[in-house]
């Protein structure tokens, strides 16, 4: 994010230098285009590779534990996002601007396979004939796939109200923006007009012939599991609550490739040490050369003697403790922590009170302690999806009996009986806020099921959050949806009278 500034002053630039037809319409010697850069199967699937590779959600992660109730100040914190933790937020935040461009730039690199794609013509007489059909159109799915999440990804963060089709969504970006893209100015469509186009790439990708090019059982690619998953989590953010369980049960379901359904305790702390794909509908591989989620939280590594200017929130550690048997404890909780007892009255909170994040402990075996798997989408996360869609219609026996399936293979208590239906969805919330911290949840859930659930705003222990008057955040305060970047509002016209509420 430091090189954003940087990035924007080298587009400003750029539109100087471009804003003459003779500046542009410039051909260099040996200049590889579009035209030359897709002749083959081969050249779309390396295009597709560089667009799992610049997917990113570790922003989104970080931003999203800080601005909540996840992470609290470290003892080693210089500085470091104490304007999210204070809950400043303007249309100068980088995070919001990482969101948009990261999101829009995924998009366009779909766009180019997408727009490219009729260059690629295949020789009928070929002995490989065939199997190209089936690539290419792998290729094509995998790349509206991602198209749709990435303009999904956008909608969850600036839409006001995913749930009203006539709120303000996101620009759609259904094509290469021409050069310079200045020339260009494209106004935000409506949620609905969003989730129309996204709906579409999705319909195109279960298509059969499509569904079936997606023959990759790898949970780090585009697999039908994922299809569905996103799916139900779109009809679920929508309140579309029947459409989400039957998603969600099919992305239970998935197919017979290993690593499907919940696991043990065993096998559950596997997936955070990355030795398994256990659990994982979809995640991006981070190799060596990739920023690490881990820095997100830690200097040098997930450890007390590692950096760490931010810790582990009192609030969720709180809730983790609560069943002192539950594998995610052991998962979560960095085993260097300092936890003091008396931390109600320790003299020196911050210091001796010193809760690690755990769930990344980065790959030492790899000597990269920075660098873990990213979880985009786990099978958790549907039992969830499920649960609210019984809670939604009235089902509270069924969405406590889906809960209590996934509390068992954590092995955390049982739930009591006869929840209430607020009681339920709150139940629902915990546990979302127990199973899927720190990736990248929080943030949205308080917005979409906080009402539902009886929750006022963010839950975070006074002892972390009052140094910096930052203890509370009601969930219909306007910094909930974030704000169109500035840049964005500069560069475009026609958008800046499109601005957020509240910004």
């Amino acid at each position: 994010m430091k090189n954003l500034k940087k990035i924007f002053l080298f587009t400003l630039a750029a539109g100087l230098l471009y804003s003459c037809e003779d500046a542009y319409k410039i051909v260099q010697p040996g200049e590889y285009n579009y035209d030359i850069a897709f002749r083959t199967v081969d050249d779309m699937s390396l295009a597709l590779v560089e667009v799992y590779d610049n997917i990113s959600t570790e922003d989104i992660i970080a931003f999203t534990s800080v601005f909540t109730d996840e992470a609290a100040i470290g003892d080693e914190n210089g500085g470091q996002n104490l304007d999210e933790y204070r809950f400043q937020l303007f249309a100068t935040n980088d995070y919001a601007a990482s969101f948009w461009v990261n999101n829009y730039a995924v998009i366009n690199s779909c766009n180019r396979i997408l727009e490219n794609a009729d260059n690629v013509v295949l020789d009928s007489l070929s002995d490989t004939f065939e199997n190209d059909i089936i690539e290419k159109n792998r290729v094509i799915t995998e790349a509206r796939v991602l198209r749709a999440f990435s303009h999904f990804q956008l909608l969850n963060y600036f839409s006001e109200d995913m749930k009203n089709d006539a709120a303000l969504g996101v620009i759609i970006a259904d094509h290469v923006p021409p050069v310079p893209a200045n020339t260009e100015q494209l106004p935000r469509s409506t949620t609905g007009e969003v989730f129309d186009f996204i709906n579409a790439d999705l319909d195109f990708a279960q298509l059969p012939e499509n569904l079936n090019a997606l023959t990759n059982n790898s949970a780090i690619f585009v697999t039908p599991r994922f299809v569905n998953g996103l799916r139900a989590r779109i009809e679920a953010y929508r309140g579309h609550y029947p459409e989400a369980k039957t998603y969600a049960e099919a992305a239970i379901v998935g197919n017979t490739a290993t690593g499907f359904g919940l696991v043990g305790p065993n096998v559950y702390q596997q997936i955070w040490s990355d030795t398994t794909l256990n659990e994982i509908i979809f995640g991006l591989e981070r190799p060596n050369g990739k920023n690490g989620i881990v820095s997100n939280w830690f200097f040098n590594g997930a450890s007390l003697d590692g950096g760490a200017f931010l810790d582990m929130s009192r609030t969720l550690f709180a809730e983790l403790a609560e069943s002192p048997n539950d594998v995610r404890y052991d998962a979560f909780v960095g085993p260097t922590s300092l936890i003091a007892e008396n931390y109600e009255t320790v003299f020196d909170y911050r210091d001796e009170d010193v809760i690690v994040i755990g769930k990344y402990p980065g790959r030492n075996d790899l000597n990269l302690p920075l660098n873990n798997r990213i979880k985009v989408m786990r099978i958790a996360e549907m039992y969830f999806i499920k649960a609210e869609a019984q809670a939604a219609t009235g089902d509270l026996v069924g969405a406590r009996a889906t809960l209590q399936a996934l509390r068992t293979k954590r092995t955390a208590t049982v739930l009591p009986t006869g929840l209430t239906a607020q009681q339920t969805w709150k139940a629902i919330l915990d546990e979302r806020r127990i199973e899927l911290c720190f990736e990248g949840h929080r943030y949205i859930d308080l917005k979409r099921l906080g009402t539902l659930a009886g929750v006022s705003g963010v839950d975070r222990y006074e002892r972390d959050c009052a140094p910096f008057q930052s203890c509370e955040l009601s969930i219909t305060d306007h910094r909930f949806t974030l704000p169109i970047p500035i840049e964005e509002i500069n560069g475009n016209r026609v958008i800046r009278s499109q601005q957020n509420p509240g910004y």
